[in-house]
C-alpha cells in the first residue's frame, strides 16, 4: 500500500468512528473492548510505532520493552474521553505518522528492531503498521455490529 492508500485508510476509519459515535462507549461483554477502547489501542500502536519510526533512523538496531495491550487499555481509560477529542487525536496522530513515513531516509529502511520473534526492518514496520490498522478496521465493524445486535435484542 502506498502513502495515498494509507491516507485513504485513515480517512475511511475516521468516517467509521464518526458513524458509530453513539455506541462507542457501550461494553457488550466484560472481556470485549468498547469501540473507544479499540481506538485507544490504535493510538497505542501509533505511539509505539512513532518511537520505532524515529529510533530506527538514529540507530541501526533497537529493542523495546514488552507491550501488553490489555494493561495499556485499562490504564488509559479512553472511555472517559470525549468522542470528538479521541477521534481527532487518533486522526492527527496518524497524519503525523504519515509525515514521518514520507520523510524516512531510504538508507534506514533496513535498520532493525530486535524482537523475541525475530528482527523486523523499518520498512517492514511501516507496512505492518497499516496492515494492523486494516485488521482493526474489520474488527471495529464487527464489534459495532455486535453492539447493535445486542441493543436490538434488548428492545
Amino acid at each position: 500500500m502506498q502513502l495515498q492508500g494509507y491516507r485513504e485508510l485513515i480517512s475511511s476509519f475516521l468516517d467509521l468512528m464518526k458513524r458509530y459515535k453513539d455506541i462507542s462507549s457501550i461494553r457488550i461483554d466484560e472481556d470485549k473492548w468498547t469501540l473507544k477502547e479499540m481506538i485507544g489501542h490504535l493510538i497505542d500502536s501509533a505511539s509505539n510505532n512513532h518511537q520505532r519510526f524515529i529510533r530506527l533512523q538514529t540507530d541501526k538496531e533497537i529493542t523495546f520493552p514488552y507491550y501488553d495491550a490489555e494493561d495499556w487499555s485499562k490504564i488509559s481509560k479512553v472511555n472517559d474521553l470525549d468522542d470528538e477529542f479521541l477521534f481527532s487525536f487518533w486522526k492527527h496522530y496518524n497524519d503525523f505518522i504519515i509525515h514521518l513515513i514520507e520523510n524516512i531516509d531510504p538508507e534506514n529502511l533496513n535498520n532493525e528492531w530486535k524482537t523475541s520473534e525475530g528482527n523486523k526492518s523499518l520498512g517492514f514496520l511501516v507496512d505492518d503498521y497499516f496492515s494492523h490498522m486494516k485488521i482493526h478496521y474489520a474488527m471495529y465493524i464487527e464489534r459495532a455490529d455486535e453492539i447493535i445486535s445486542k441493543i436490538i435484542k434488548k428492545n
